[in-house]
């Protein structure tokens, strides 16, 4: 089923702000009203003196503060969104008004670049949904305003950005690089027409048996002192992304929430796929990486904003890991991956990932056989709960199905774990091999001891 757009005209508003003269008010006229006053607020700041700049830029902030407050009053019904923090980066950096300007014309773009006033969401095997710059650019701007609904089916909020801007930020090193990154995004004026931007989904319906495989999965370990990203790869590699089941932006400084914020382009995944099936991955063409990152949830930083002509390209690859955090124990209660139909599950779905990736490898190398380069860290662990060593096996089968490479990356201070990946990986067992490895753990209750 589309996604309605917040200009669908199908769509009814109270006009809290009493903004028309009319009892049968609808949002996408209540919409128009309000972008068009703040646009008209804005051209009218003095912007000939010198002296008159931090006035200028003060008032700028206020006009868009007030703004993305009032969306979220009229549309839905939120009378106490902050954005307070929002302000004071505008103020702090300078923000050009420029920057907020671009923000709400492109937003009035939105009738013109999608007249069906929808958006085809991705739900089945082999579905792809391309956008243009200017679509993309479009929806990134009423992210950024906050128009958009909750889409159906989620639990997880509204599919925007105004999770940035509140006053007191969980990982503020992070939330003002994240700004730092959209409105250098906006100040350039966004992607161009010609730019294409697809999302693909992909599913483990074709799966070989995996205890049949006898094929040596090609994975390689590198090791680092902190997380960061992008790589220095110069082609455009896929990314595993550790993402949630209803993939988008955040305000932390989850791998998934870093890699949304540094390529804009990805956040347009919460809109056209905002529930990830199990079994099921998405999978993207090259996007723009706009901002380079180190560091992991609190200690997340930005380290540089590209300039246009050096922005890296990058697939994504969206996957979400069981969150082992939340389940029950099982039979094993040490380790949690084990429980009867986990390991299927992940299998599954890392399958889905890089089967995904290597058609992908195809479109866009127009069917040149060059090798499908995957670049994954701990996939499924941390936050979610896994086994290092079970999430590696589980890369390390998908991979030997699927016939792609996965350079692999861990951090070197975790050295048990390392010590452990290592001896799994020198062993240079198959495919079929290390599926035995995961009966053989179930019977044991023990990796480790699987693993002798």
């Amino acid at each position: 089923m589309p996604y309605s757009l917040p200009t669908d005209p199908s769509i009814p508003n109270e006009d809290r702000l009493g903004l028309l003269d009319t009892e049968d008010a609808t949002q996408v006229e209540v919409l128009e009203v309000l972008l068009q006053k703040s646009l008209q607020d804005l051209e009218s700041l003095p912007s000939s003196l010198i002296q008159d700049q931090d006035q200028t830029i003060t008032g700028a902030a206020k006009i868009l503060c007030t703004l993305i407050e009032d969306i979220a009053y009229v549309i839905h019904t939120n009378s106490s969104l902050n954005t307070d923090h929002l302000k004071e980066h505008l103020i702090k950096f300078q923000v050009p008004v420029k920057t907020s300007l671009n923000i709400i014309s492109v937003a009035l773009q939105l009738p013109k670049v999608f007249e069906t006033c929808t958006l085809p969401v991705l739900s089945a095997d082999g579905e792809t949904v391309t956008l243009n710059g200017y679509q993309i650019r479009s929806l990134l701007a009423h992210q950024f305003l906050g128009t958009l609904s909750q889409p159906s089916g989620t639990d997880w909020g509204l599919p925007v950005l105004t999770s940035w801007f509140s006053g007191e930020p969980r990982c503020p090193n992070a939330v003002e690089g994240y700004l730092a990154t959209i409105l250098d995004y906006f100040a350039a004026g966004g992607y161009t027409s010609n730019e294409n931007f697809t999302y693909s989904m992909y599913t483990a319906a074709t799966m070989p048996d995996p205890s049949r495989n006898n094929k040596v999965p090609n994975v390689s370990l590198n090791l680092v002192a902190e997380e960061s990203e992008p790589s220095g790869d110069a082609g455009s590699p896929f990314i595993l992304v550790a993402a949630h089941s209803q993939p988008g932006p955040g305000p932390s400084a989850t791998q998934e929430e870093r890699l949304q914020a540094a390529a804009p382009s990805l956040c347009v995944s919460a809109l056209v796929t905002p529930l990830l099936p199990d079994g099921a991955a998405v999978v993207t063409s090259p996007f723009p990486v706009h901002a380079s990152w180190k560091g992991h949830n609190r200690s997340a930083r930005l380290d540089t904003i590209y300039k246009v002509e050096e922005r890296p390209m990058r697939c994504f690859i969206l996957a979400d890991a069981l969150q082992l955090d939340e389940m029950s124990e099982g039979p094993y209660d040490e380790l949690k991956d084990l429980v009867e139909g986990r390991v299927e599950r992940e299998v599954k779905k890392l399958y889905a990932a890089f089967w995904g990736a290597k058609e992908m490898q195809k479109k866009k190398t127009f069917g040149n056989d060059e090798p499908c380069v995957v670049e994954a860290g701990a996939w499924g662990c941390g936050a979610f709960g896994g086994n290092v060593l079970v999430k590696v096996i589980c890369m390390l089968v998908a991979a030997g199905l699927a016939g792609i490479e996965v350079k692999l990356t861990l951090l070197e201070e975790r050295r048990d774990e390392v010590e452990s990946v290592t001896r799994l990986l020198d062993k240079r067992w198959n495919t079929g091999e290390l599926w035995g490895v995961v009966t053989a753990a179930r019977r044991k209750g023990d990796i480790q001891r699987a693993l002798s």
